[in-house]
């Protein structure tokens, strides 16, 4: 592997990967506020473009704080591989951040405010002394808020004011966040023990962890199915049997396979109620496949267990 620099880099910094749930969250409260799926106003293209670059630029954040966990957990991150430092990485938020401000001048105050929010958020998340990625109960609930709640609202935002409907209706999205992010937290333990994190999965212990996200899935089922949300409930019907099988056997393979049914299918999901979301969310895939077996020599993204040996 080649620890040469590139443009690529610089693009693959920021995650793609993580911007399909952020684009799909934004989707989806469009979408549940009544906005067509066909035909996107110019107010929502130029939010889809500000929260993009603003989501990129707080991933290419976290990523600078976890170095240490991210090369024990074997990620295979830019930062934590040494192709590019601290400072590529600092360099290239600043400019991801003006682009953010510059935009932002277009934007009313309750999009200013959101993004305003979203972005403290992702700082209080990953930058010390805050760092709520380590600390229990606040790690998964920053993150379902934020996808959940705000990344949906925005999308809200876009077609509709915000009502205590906005709210409502992001629920089943909060649980379902807080469902997945509570198992990677198990998933991550290793690194981030040694790392010295004190994570939701450390704090509860596997088991405890696995019976609170049960739960957690089990409400966003129950919830979407009451507000009639189908593209939420179905895969939270179809991940509940896989949780409750991850909180009985309680080993990394089924963890693994609660998360990773899920979340692709409401991806899948968005992606029929919006075909233009489909063919970029494929388009990242792709270069994402491409890039990582050029970069790193690996299949990435992929459903593969990513780790070796027995439990």
């Amino acid at each position: 592997m080649s620890k040469t620099k590139s443009a690529a880099d610089f693009i693959f910094l920021t995650r793609p990967i993580l911007l399909i749930p952020v684009w799909a969250f934004l989707l989806l409260g469009y979408y549940r506020a009544g906005g067509e799926r066909f035909y996107f106003n110019t107010k929502f293209i130029l939010i889809f473009i500000i929260y993009s670059i603003l989501a990129a630029s707080v991933y290419i954040l976290n990523q600078i704080t976890d170095i240490q966990s991210d090369t024990i957990n074997r990620k295979h991150l830019l930062l934590a591989e040494g192709i590019l430092s601290k400072r590529d990485a600092y360099m290239e938020i600043a400019v991801l951040l003006i682009m953010v401000i510059i935009l932002s001048f277009f934007l009313n105050f309750h999009f200013l405010f959101f993004i305003a929010v979203s972005f403290i958020m992702g700082i209080i998340y990953s930058v010390p002394p805050f760092k709520f990625k380590d600390r229990p109960i606040l790690d998964f609930l920053i993150n379902a808020i934020g996808y959940g709640f705000l990344n949906f609202s925005v999308g809200w935002l876009c077609h509709r004011g915000f009502t205590i409907q906005t709210v409502i209706f992001s629920l089943p999205y909060i649980f379902g966040v807080a469902a997945i992010f509570i198992n990677t937290t198990i998933l991550d333990t290793p690194g981030d023990e040694l790392s010295g994190g004190k994570t939701t999965g450390i704090f509860l212990g596997r088991k405890w962890a696995l019976r609170l996200s049960l739960i957690f899935i089990l409400c966003s089922a129950i919830v979407s199915l009451i507000l009639k949300d189908w593209v939420c409930f179905i895969p939270a019907v179809v991940s509940l049997p896989l949780f409750l099988y991850s909180s009985i056997k309680m080993d990394n393979r089924s963890i693994f396979l609660s998360i990773g049914i899920g979340g692709p299918l409401l991806i899948l999901l968005t992606g029929i109620v919006f075909p233009y979301f489909f063919i970029l969310a494929l388009i990242t895939f792709i270069f994402l496949r491409i890039y990582y077996r050029h970069r790193f020599n690996i299949n990435y993204p992929s459903l593969q267990m990513p780790w070796k040996g027995s439990e």
